[in-house]
């Protein structure tokens, strides 16, 4: 057993300072944590200070703020993100001493809107996904390099974003989004399994009364994780691998029979690529779905 135990109590007070066009919140966050196997408690004080500036009307705002907090970390939402975790995690939280932001927002039309921003974040003991050492010795089937243990590390981010939305009349919705990021450990040799680039692009149309469509792509950069050679005798230490990037496309069309019952059609990954998100596990290539749905009418 890897016992262990984690109270977060936390408050955030804030003040809201309003004159024109300007909007400014002001307070702090306090965070009280007790670990119950060490029996240590310890107390936490952030900043929680945002501002949001309207240089013209809704066409231009200038929005920013330093922000942070002591975040909950659990295996439940370590096994959702990445379900190739073995179970020999330790969970312990994550220390977000700050998380400072600025950027640009507003609408370029009144059905077209953006966002432009940068960040630079500070966390202590921040989780990071890493390949298991392979272990011959032991009979675990999660031994031989085939599942992911964290290991906790002092990372800063840095990063940018942009994005742009399209709502006309409801009845056609895009999305664009794209995201840069660069990390700095402390500890160890790379941040694991954290990709450098994210992009995403989502689309909705309501084509008239009955038939509807849609598609969703995305874009992942980078990553980098441990690897063995392993030829069931003796296992090579570990060097580092960088995962290839990889691209994802999805698309759906549906047609509404009448207002309780729709039918539709699915298909996934369209660019039949077997990449890996997480190392030694490809998904699933190109897979369809079709099927009903039917809504009561309470």
């Amino acid at each position: 057993e890897l016992p262990y135990g984690n109270f977060i109590l936390s408050a955030s007070p804030t003040y809201e300072m309003k004159q024109d066009d300007l909007t400014v919140n002001v307070g702090i966050t306090a965070a009280y944590s007790r670990d119950s196997e060490s029996k240590e408690s310890k107390f936490y004080i952030y900043p929680n200070i945002t501002a949001t500036y309207r240089l013209v009307n809704d066409i231009l705002i200038a929005y920013g703020g330093i922000e942070g907090g002591l975040m909950q970390n659990s295996y439940f939402d370590f096994a959702s993100e990445n379900p190739f975790v073995s179970p020999t995690l330790y969970v312990m939280p994550t220390d977000q001493q700050y998380n400072a932001y600025m950027g640009l927002k507003g609408k370029l039309s009144s059905n077209m809107s953006y966002n432009i921003s940068g960040l630079y974040k500070a966390d202590r003991n921040k989780a990071l996904f890493k390949n298991n050492d392979i272990t011959l010795m032991t009979d675990q089937a999660y031994s031989y390099g085939n599942s992911f243990g964290i290991v906790y590390d002092n990372v800063d981010t840095f990063g940018v974003a942009g994005e742009i939305n399209v709502d006309v009349n409801r009845n056609f919705k895009l999305g664009i989004k794209a995201e840069y990021f660069s990390y700095t450990t402390n500890d160890e040799a790379e941040a694991w399994n954290l990709p450098d680039f994210k992009g995403s692009l989502f689309m909705d149309y309501q084509i008239d009364e009955h038939w509807f469509t849609g598609a969703n792509l995305f874009y992942v950069g980078e990553r980098k994780d441990q690897y063995f050679l392993n030829d069931g005798i003796t296992v090579t230490s570990p060097f580092t691998v960088v995962l290839d990037s990889f691209f994802d496309a999805n698309a759906h069309l549906g047609y509404h029979i009448n207002d309780q019952i729709s039918v539709f059609a699915k298909a996934n990954n369209i660019a039949n690529n077997a990449y890996q998100r997480w190392q030694n596990f490809p998904v699933q290539s190109i897979q369809f779905l079709a099927g009903a749905t039917f809504k009561f009418d309470f």
